[in-house]
């Protein structure tokens, strides 16, 4: 994982309230435990935190934390090009 990788998954943890260990790249979002509240939790802040925009509907409760991150590196990246 990168550095960006590890700085996301730090927000969700702080943001979800939940034990940075459960965040398993390879597991889906319903089986972290990642509601729909969190997950609106966390877009916020990485909106901010980053200055880019995703759509509410971006990411999918069966998707994996990997795919979710793997989505928000490419606005990232998107934005800085």
């Amino acid at each position: 994982m990168s550095g960006r990788d590890e700085e996301l998954i730090d927000i969700i943890a702080e943001e979800a309230l939940m034990d940075r260990a459960k965040l398993d790249p390879d597991a889906k979002l319903e089986d972290i435990g990642l509601d729909s509240v969190d997950l609106v939790s966390v877009i916020f802040a990485i909106e901010e935190r980053y200055g880019i925009e995703i759509a509410e509907d971006a990411f999918d409760r069966s998707d994996t934390l990997g795919v979710v991150l793997g989505k928000i590196n490419a606005l990232i990246d998107a934005k800085a090009a």
